[in-house]
């Protein structure tokens, strides 16, 4: 279960076309962590950062600026989460060899925090799962998701302090 998220925003007004204005909002959260394939709703979050951006109609982009993380759409249904990562585990698992976690082989962005962490597996199903964000359309000034989309915020290593960004774009 993650702790509870810190957040800064910021507003930035621009120009848009046709002599009209257009917003653009900032919105910095961060949060802990549980660890492993760990997934947090992060919906209302978002929602709330839409609503406080002023936007009634653009688009929110939520992005995760880590390689071993994601943000991703669908259900928040403990069936499907468990199915899932009983399948991302079959196509990854975790025992396996990888070169990227080999302190014999790997000279490459390499930090002390990094040193003996076995997180191979958690760079390759990030790659798996595609971008590290998801941009969904603004109408209303509501986040415009289907009947049981959430945003959700995956986990793929182990327990850390982390970030997810929130940018809306619209008037």
């Amino acid at each position: 279960m993650a702790s509870a998220p810190e957040t800064t925003a910021a507003t930035f007004p621009g120009t848009g076309v046709g002599g009209g204005s257009m917003k653009t909002y900032h919105r910095e959260t961060t949060l802990r962590t549980a660890g492993g394939l760990s997934v947090t709703d992060i919906t209302e979050q978002v929602q709330e950062a839409v609503r406080e951006s002023g936007v009634k109609d653009g688009v929110c982009c939520i992005y995760s600026p880590h390689t071993t993380c994601s943000v991703r759409v669908n259900e928040y249904e403990r069936g499907f989460l468990e199915d899932f990562s009983v399948l991302l585990r079959r196509l990854v698992p975790t025992e396996h060899y990888y070169a990227h976690v080999d302190g014999d082989r790997r000279t490459e962005n390499v930090s002390e925090e990094d040193m003996g962490a076995s997180n191979g597996h958690s760079h390759c199903m990030s790659m798996l799962m595609g971008p590290a964000g998801e941009s969904i359309p603004v109408r209303d000034g509501e986040l415009h998701l289907g009947t049981w989309q959430r945003v959700l915020f995956m986990e793929l290593d182990r327990s850390r302090d982390r970030r997810w960004i929130v940018q809306v774009v619209g008037d």
